[in-house]
């Protein structure tokens, strides 16, 4: 995907659906080696008997995490680094500020205990913040093996000196082992209507879910073209859905560390 195609919006006279339409078709055909590729780290850490860290680095990039975490038809040993702190639930404002303090996110990598070869999966749409940076610099220092998930468009176009960068003023997708740009516009939102001059409609909500539906997807199949039974929750509310998933809780339980 250019340039030409994230600057063009936001868009005037367009439907909110045929735009997300129009994103996803984009990072499916542009991103698919990336799932692929990320699918296989995922995969082969699972195949260790190890599980693997989504991290959220503020606001509303705790929602990918989240929504990998504990869900019906997707991954068991997925351990969310969520921190009530930096989401909304404490404050919208709060988020926005703590997202912005550099070593926040060194002192949560220590707490979850991310270590040597373990597999982090990094979200923010922007891809520049103190809590970005420092995860990915985190996994660089660790020795883990790092996935970054943001928008390419910020990182080229921020200024080097705006205030929301980390101080080393490095993007994410220079610092991680894989990048999956989810190509977010810079200002995120995507619709114009006629007679208000705010852009409305941001859609990193859309294109990360599907990004992590994506990854999990290929990460399920590597493990099934090895021979693998993949650890995938059912639904606690069918009816034998508690007695599946105890197999994974006596499993997993000391090792995700908010199951």
């Amino acid at each position: 995907m250019t340039d030409a195609f994230c600057d063009k919006y936001p868009l005037s006279g367009s439907h909110f659906l045929d735009i997300c339409k129009e994103f996803l078709d984009q990072i499916e055909i542009l991103e698919r080696e990336h799932f692929e590729s990320a699918g296989t780290m995922i995969g082969e850490r699972l195949m260790e008997g190890e599980v693997v860290y989504a991290v959220g680095c503020g606001g509303h990039s705790y929602l990918p995490p989240m929504d990998m975490f504990c869900r019906a038809g997707a991954l068991v040993p997925v351990s969310a680094t969520i921190d009530v702190s930096t989401t909304t639930t404490t404050g919208g404002i709060r988020s926005v500020l703590l997202e912005r303090v550099p070593g926040y996110m060194v002192a949560l990598f220590k707490y979850f205990r991310i270590g040597k070869d373990d597999v982090v999966l990094i979200f923010n749409n922007v891809g520049v913040n103190p809590m970005t940076i420092d995860a990915a610099l985190e996994c660089k220092r660790l020795g883990a093996k790092s996935i970054g998930i943001a928008g390419s468009p910020w990182q080229r176009k921020l200024p080097y000196d705006h205030p929301i960068r980390h101080p080393s003023k490095k993007n994410l997708m220079d610092l991680v082992d894989l990048f999956i740009d989810d190509y977010n516009p810079v200002g995120d939102a995507v619709l114009k209507l006629e007679g208000f001059d705010v852009p409305i409609s941001p859609i990193s909500t859309i294109t990360d879910g599907y990004i992590v539906r994506r990854i999990e997807i290929e990460a399920i199949k590597y493990m099934l073209s090895k021979g693998v039974r993949p650890p995938v929750w059912v639904s606690a509310n069918l009816p034998d859905g508690d007695e599946k998933n105890q197999q994974y809780i006596d499993q997993y339980f000391d090792k995700v560390k908010l199951m």
